[in-house]
């Protein structure tokens, strides 16, 4: 299905967090209203999924929600939307409101569960409030419900975030979940820039940030997770905005990389490794990043990992 995306960035968000601004990172200054939400769907011949991002759709008025979503609703029929919110919006009187509407997917901005994270980062949250309102979205029979990680926050490492998906796992059960995964970057503008250039702050590069995600990525795989994203989408605004950290156009590739020579030597630690040929390039690609990777989990030289990588159709 068709997705039309509107994103509406830091709309009534109730915190300011260190790391964040919304209008860099989507490259979209203009906030279309309802009317012009009616109008581009309206257009629409064939059942779309309506996407609000930005990250706080519930954090407006009721009536505001109510006009965005009956504008929504003009979308073709067997249409339905995605929502991404803050997990401080979501009670279940919101979800009580939003089953009138054909919402079957609200995303949680989550990025940590750790307390000491949530407070450096200054979300105004704690962990098990953020626990509290994803298990409310998953429990809902009529909603997918998704969350949104990120990686290399202040105070924040990879067994933290591996806890965060020990956690979600649990939560999450048998039923389905999505999950996308964001790097920390540094923005210009921010309170984390002043702490980049304080040095009481360093971003991890690019290469332990997509071993991050990687392990990130084979154990929510494991898990059951959906993995809708990882890394941030590109734009000429990020570009511009970005003053560190690991910023890098193909991070969700190379995280993909990472995670599949996980999964090779988890399946033999010596090989030798079938692999699909549609698959081909997480290994080869970025300077045969994938198979540098494996080489070095296996403990063997490139030219013989090469070797053992069996091609499949």
């Amino acid at each position: 299905m068709r997705r039309i995306p509107f994103f509406l960035p830091m709309k009534d968000c109730p915190n300011r967090c260190i790391y964040c601004d919304q209008r860099t990172i989507t490259g979209h200054e203009h906030q279309p209203g309802p009317g012009e939400v009616r109008r581009a769907l309206q257009e629409a011949s064939e059942p779309v999924e309506t996407c609000f991002f930005g990250g706080s759709f519930t954090c407006q008025p009721l009536d505001r929600q109510e006009e965005y979503l009956e504008a929504a609703a003009q979308a073709p029929a067997c249409s339905r939307i995605r929502i991404s919110t803050h997990p401080l919006c979501v009670d279940p009187g919101i979800l009580d409101f939003l089953s009138r509407f054909p919402v079957r997917f609200l995303e949680l901005g989550i990025s940590s569960l750790e307390d000491k994270v949530l407070d450096l980062c200054n979300r105004g949250y704690t962990g098990s409030a953020a626990v509290e309102r994803i298990s409310l979205a998953a429990g809902s029979t009529w909603l997918v419900p998704g969350v949104q990680l990120m990686t290399g926050l202040p105070g924040q490492d990879l067994s933290s975030s591996l806890e965060d998906l020990r956690v979600l796992a649990e939560i999450k059960g048998d039923r389905a979940m999505q999950l996308r995964i964001y790097p920390c970057l540094v923005l210009r503008g921010t309170p984390l820039e002043e702490l980049f250039l304080s040095g009481s702050y360093t971003p991890p590069g690019i290469d332990e940030s997509a071993r991050w995600a990687g392990r990130m990525i084979r154990e929510a795989l494991k898990s059951g997770f959906e993995l809708l994203r990882v890394g941030l989408q590109e734009t000429a605004s990020l570009g511009e905005g970005v003053v560190a950290g690991p910023h890098h156009p193909a991070l969700g590739e190379l995280a993909r990389s990472y995670a599949l020579a996980l999964s090779l030597v988890d399946l033999a630690g010596s090989g030798p490794w079938p692999v699909p040929f549609s698959s081909r390039s997480l290994l080869s690609g970025h300077g045969d990043w994938g198979f540098r990777e494996l080489a070095s989990l296996s403990g063997m030289a490139i030219d013989e990992v090469k070797h053992l990588v069996k091609w499949t159709r």
